[in-house]
């Protein structure tokens, strides 16, 4: 046997002294020997002696620690950027314990959570460009250690002494230490793009002004956590002024002129000075942190003595709650305890309520068409693409190190996972970034009819383990795909309105108050092409807080070939997305095309929509390239029929029986010439008629 193997043997009876659960890994590869690795538990040395001799004779000589529960708590936090290197020191507590190689020196920081300490989920996090910056490893993951390569060829080493030396990895809370890595995160993002001379003190202030500004107050985290943040950023770009003078100027300035009324700039401005991806950024990892930290906007009530318990008024209950909320983040038509009460107009008139900028599925000039934190939908017959779309969506989001969750009513996790790797997804990001559902019983909470009055038991303890992993995995998009099936699990019908009532709440409740980005996949009725609506329609179409797109396949996606779709805005209740749309009565948002030509990737491609993009009448997805050719012939027919004069009126009846042509096809025309602005319709029913537009 090589030195190296006997090596790794050695490393892994040590680790498996230390307390750890070591495990075989490919030679210069990470990645684990085998497939149940994560199961792996040893109970002997000579149990790893055996298994690691086993696993260097198949190529798998190096080393690797299971992370979290099944090592006593073990953390990693990996520092990947070489932003997050510099950083490190700002934000993570010292440990005895690190790793690293000669191009990356000190990269793997290791901690033990406490053992009455609540284990951090891991999580990683990237900069604007995609590329990883800092992860916290934990439960599920592992991390090669020395004497192991990494893929560079470099060997992996200790920094110190072998395993920290008698003290250890520091012992640390988990929930204060995942705090901390987001924090980092966070001012890495903000380091990248920060001005280096001229400008840093506006970008201090707009800095400021984001996060401190809380409604008319001060926000409580931020105020307390903000001057640390500012003296890492201080300190690390070298400000001539000092860390303190910057927490001393820029917090007296801001927080003085929110509790004085006095208007303050914020993430707008800085994103003029770092750009438009570092301040989105920004904000995503701000909210990150505030949720890690467990913040949660405090209800302040003046307690009066009484001798009569009277019941709480449930309309100034839910007024308090959401004065808690910043202005940005108010919706004062979500507030209402119910839809007949009055609106607050108050939040309008002084200019605090702001119409909302979609940013999620993103087309190519990088404009979004669903909105952050509401309820959106896509919709569409069977085999439309719609799937792909969300998918596409979630492969966008986990590119920015957003985690996701997709409920699969329909389909199977082979299929999805095919499609998700097609679109690009890499498997670390499946493993740390995604989570798959796929549900095949009810909620409690949402039960009716066919389970009696009282929730099963089933559907108790799915409520239990579903809310559990909500609260832990934290995720900023989920995708519930199969509307029907949904209606279906809790026993309720599509076209019952009480029904959508309950599926409604949940899904806005999903939303988590704006942390969540919520799609919903749904099918059309029987026979549905333009100007259809999901099956259920005008019930469904109330759940929508931000908008609904349907997608009209031209040519049906499929293996090794073209498809190309429009996506049809049928809802936007903000009204942002219809401003970036096709100005026709049936607005285009964005022109799709999937190319699956390649086996095994899938490119897909969504474009703005072109100033002639115009939606065709119903007919087999085949021929709709045809129809559209024929429609534009007959167009130039219709133009020789009315022979330039414009008080002339012209009906199907009499184009068909002029050019000897199908309705259907006439039909089409017309459209075609009234979103050209040709002609104007006259007249309704059989008694339509045209006329050229003067």
């Amino acid at each position: 046997m090589e030195t190296r193997d006997q090596n790794s043997i050695a490393a892994a009876v040590e680790a498996f002294g230390e307390g750890y659960q070591p495990i075989p890994v490919r030679t210069g590869a990470k990645r684990p020997y085998g497939s149940g690795w994560t199961h792996t538990r040893w109970t002997s040395e000579e149990e790893i002696t055996t298994a690691f001799g086993e696993a260097a004779e198949t190529g798998a000589a190096d080393i690797g620690l299971l992370l979290g529960a099944p090592s006593g708590g073990l953390i990693d936090v990996d520092l990947d950027h070489p932003l997050a290197l510099r950083l490190r020191d700002y934000f993570l507590p010292p440990s005895a314990m690190e790793t690293g190689r000669a191009g990356r020196p000190r990269s793997h920081r290791w901690y033990r959570v406490e053992d009455d300490g609540k284990l951090p989920a891991s999580r990683p996090y990237k900069m604007p460009d995609g590329s990883m910056c800092v992860e916290l490893r934990s439960t599920g993951a592992q991390t090669v250690i020395p004497h192991s390569s990494h893929p560079s060829g470099e060997r992996y080493r200790w920094e110190g002494e072998p395993w920290g030396g008698e003290i250890g990895p520091a012992r640390v809370d988990g929930q204060v230490l995942a705090i901390q890595v987001a924090l980092l995160g966070l001012a890495a993002v903000l380091v990248e793009n920060w001005p280096r001379k001229g400008g840093r003190h506006e970008a201090y202030l707009h800095l400021a002004g984001g996060l401190l500004r809380f409604g008319d107050a001060v926000h409580p985290y931020w105020e307390r956590n903000l001057p640390v943040l500012i003296g890492a950023l201080a300190d690390a770009t070298h400000d001539d002024d000092g860390p303190q003078t910057r927490i001393d100027e820029v917090m007296g300035t801001t927080v003085t002129k929110i509790r004085e009324g006095v208007a303050v700039s914020g993430f707008p401005k800085l994103a003029e000075i770092i750009g438009e991806e570092h301040a989105r950024a920004v904000r995503r990892m701000a909210k990150e942190v505030e949720s890690l930290s467990g913040f949660e906007p405090e209800v302040i009530r003046d307690l009066e003595p009484s001798t009569v318990d009277l019941p709480p008024d449930p309309e100034e209950e839910a007024a308090e709650d959401f004065e808690s909320l910043p202005d940005h983040e108010r919706n004062p038509l979500e507030e209402r305890i119910s839809s007949w009460a009055a609106v607050d107009l108050g939040p309008y008139l002084s200019g605090q309520v702001t119409m909302p900028e979609p940013s999620v599925l993103r087309r190519s000039d990088g404009r979004g068409l669903l909105y952050p934190g509401r309820v959106n939908m896509i919709y569409g017959k069977s085999e439309s693409g719609k799937s792909w779309l969300s998918l596409v969506a979630c492969v966008q989001e986990m590119t920015e190190g957003e985690r996701v969750m997709y409920l699969d009513m329909e389909d199977e996790p082979t299929n999805t996972l095919a499609r998700m790797q097609a679109l690009g997804a890499g498997d670390d990001d499946l493993k740390m970034l995604f989570r798959y559902v796929h549900p095949e019983g009810p909620l409690a909470g949402m039960q009716r009819y066919k389970f009696g009055v009282k929730p099963t038991d089933e559907g108790q303890r799915s409520d239990a383990v579903f809310k559990a992993l909500l609260d832990s995995y934290d995720p900023t998009l989920v995708v519930v795909d199969g509307m029907t099936v949904l209606y279906g699990l809790h026993g309720h019908d599509t076209n019952d309105a009480m029904a959508t009532d309950v599926i409604t709440g949940w899904l806005k409740a999903l939303t988590r108050r704006g942390r969540t980005t919520v799609i919903v996949i749904d099918h059309t009725g029987k026979g549905g092409g333009p100007g259809s609506s999901p099956i259920g329609a005008h019930h469904k179409t109330a759940m929508v807080q931000g908008a609904s797109l349907r997608a009209d396949a031209i040519e049906r996606p499929m293996p090794g070939a073209v498809g190309t779709m429009n996506l049809v805005v049928h809802k936007d209740r903000p009204g942002a997305v219809r401003q970036i749309s096709s100005t026709h009565s049936e607005q285009v948002a964005a022109e799709v095309e999937m190319d699956s030509t390649t086996p095994g990737r899938t490119v897909v491609t969504m474009r703005p929509p072109r100033s002639d993009t115009f939606v065709l009448g119903e007919g087999d997805q085949e021929t709709k390239l045809a129809q559209l050719a024929q429609s534009r012939e007959i167009t130039e027919g219709i133009m020789r029929l009315f022979g330039g004069e414009v008080d002339r009126d012209l009906t199907t009846a009499e184009v068909v029986d002029s050019l000897n042509v199908k309705p259907a096809v006439v039909y089409d025309a017309w459209k075609l010439l009234e979103t050209e602005g040709t002609v104007i319709r006259l007249g309704s029913t059989r008694w339509t008629r045209f006329r050229l537009k003067p």
